[in-house]
């Protein structure tokens, strides 16, 4: 039987990163992750923690850190997946972006833009 390509519904390429964020949260401390990959519509992160530290559908604010800036976005965890027993790695899609966060970021990414992931 062929093989049927699988259908990308991402709006926009990711690119590879290494960037280093704070995820910051109302009750709780916030975590240090280290980004996999970054497109503009959102951000993947692997972390180290107890898994535990997140829900499907949380708000967060991130900082991040894009070069030799950083910017904020407000973002919604859409993927919680369990490498092991203590990383992890998060889906996060942005919600709010400002506008001259979005230039930031269109800036980082740069020619990348056509280097999925």
């Amino acid at each position: 039987m062929a093989k049927v390509p699988k259908f990308d519904r991402r709006k926009h390429p990711r690119v590879r990163t290494d960037a280093v964020a704070a995820i910051e949260r109302v009750d709780s401390p916030n975590v240090v992750a280290y980004a996999v990959d970054l497109s503009l519509g959102g951000i993947r992160f692997q972390y180290l923690g107890t898994g535990l530290e997140f829900e499907i559908g949380e708000l967060v604010q991130m900082t991040l850190n894009l070069g030799d800036s950083d910017v904020s976005a407000a973002g919604e965890i859409m993927r919680i997946e369990d490498l092991d027993t203590s990383a992890h790695e998060l889906a996060v899609a942005f919600v709010e972006l400002e506008a001259r966060t979005l230039e930031l970021l269109q800036d980082y990414l740069g020619d990348g833009q056509d280097q999925e992931s």
